[in-house]
């Protein structure tokens, strides 16, 4: 069994907040985990594998969003693996959600200058539901040549009044060999809004370029009845009039991003810029994020940074004239990780 995992804390502004809330905070720049990891070798080239991932807000000891989210929000997992690739069974992300914020993103989904990479969607609108299924089944087939595909579904629907809504199904194929990755998925959840994106990354040396290209297409308004809640904070996007939410109903969001890492000794910059078309409704304008920052390694496991990102909310409340009433903000961040 293995035991890894990471905490990571830094001090947190933002330049514009709801009504009484603090603009700086101490606050988590990453997904702070503990991960439990195992393997048995079953003889014949088969092991049996699990993963069990704990997630936490180190600021109150609590799991993360304030109790909100699952005390396993990360992954709770058991499978088998060998020549026919890899099955498994239990809660996580998805075939696409795994790999494409990580490959599409210089900050790799963390900080507050990650880029923006799939505007207006989650596999599930439920708390804690961001990217992953309850009830799945996941499959990764063997790798050819560094060329996998994946896929997962989970059976689990939200029924009301006799009707059930859809059920996720999410497939991946990716290719990663050498200094090149590129990855292509199409994902439904169970409102019927999709994610078609195609993302990746090539390594100079000098220099990692990244990018992604996404588009979201939302449910329709019957879908959405039959979905539940939607209280995911990463499907929270501007919806022209103030407030936040999904992908609008029969609404279409194109979004993309590029970006880079560039290392230099013990430091690493990283700068990256996202764009996307509010949240799909008719009559919505471009958003988008630019993000600069810089990683300092004091060792192999321990690093320090700081980043600084720009936001910009097109027709935020849609009550200016000439539809250019934009809302900018700012946040700035300082912390120290630590993985083990």
């Amino acid at each position: 069994m293995t035991i890894s995992g990471i905490v990571d804390v830094g001090v947190k502004n933002v330049s514009k907040v709801a009504d009484g809330a603090a603009k700086t905070s101490v606050a988590a720049g990453n997904n702070n985990r503990v991960a439990f990891s195992v393997t048995e070798d079953l003889g014949g080239g088969m092991k049996a594998i699990a993963n069990a991932q704990m997630r936490f807000d180190p600021t109150t000891g609590t799991t993360e969003a304030a109790n909100v989210r699952p005390l396993f929000q990360g992954e709770t997992r058991v499978g088998l693996t060998g020549g026919f690739g890899t099955v498994m069974l239990g809660r996580g992300l998805t075939a696409l959600q795994l790999p494409n914020g990580g490959n599409s993103d210089p900050w790799g989904v963390t900080t507050v200058a990650g880029s923006v990479y799939a505007a207006g969607f989650a596999t599930d609108y439920a708390a804690g539901g961001e990217g992953r299924i309850d009830q799945g089944i996941w499959y990764t087939s063997p790798s050819f040549g560094g060329f996998t595909v994946s896929g997962s579904y989970s059976p689990r629907k939200v029924v009301v009044g006799g009707v059930g809504s859809k059920t996720p199904l999410s497939l991946n194929a990716l290719y990663a060999n050498g200094p090149l990755v590129v990855g292509l998925g199409n994902e439904e959840n169970r409102a019927g809004d999709t994610l078609t994106q195609v993302y990746g990354n090539y390594d100079l040396g000098a220099a990692k370029l990244f990018a992604s290209y996404a588009t979201i297409k939302g449910g329709t308004a019957a879908e959405r009845a039959l979905a539940g809640t939607f209280s995911a904070a990463s499907s929270a996007v501007n919806s022209g009039n103030g407030a936040t939410g999904p992908v609008a109903a029969d609404g279409k969001i194109k979004n993309w991003t590029i970006g880079a890492t560039a290392p230099m000794g013990a430091a690493t910059l990283r700068v990256g810029y996202s764009q996307w078309n509010g949240n799909g409704a008719a009559g919505q304008k471009d958003d988008n994020k630019f993000g600069l920052g810089v990683k300092y390694d004091l060792s192999k496991r321990t690093f320090v940074y700081t980043d600084v990102a720009s936001q910009t909310r097109k027709n935020n409340t849609g009550l200016a004239a000439d539809g250019k009433d934009n809302t900018k903000v700012t946040s700035f961040d300082l912390g120290i990780a630590h993985s083990f």
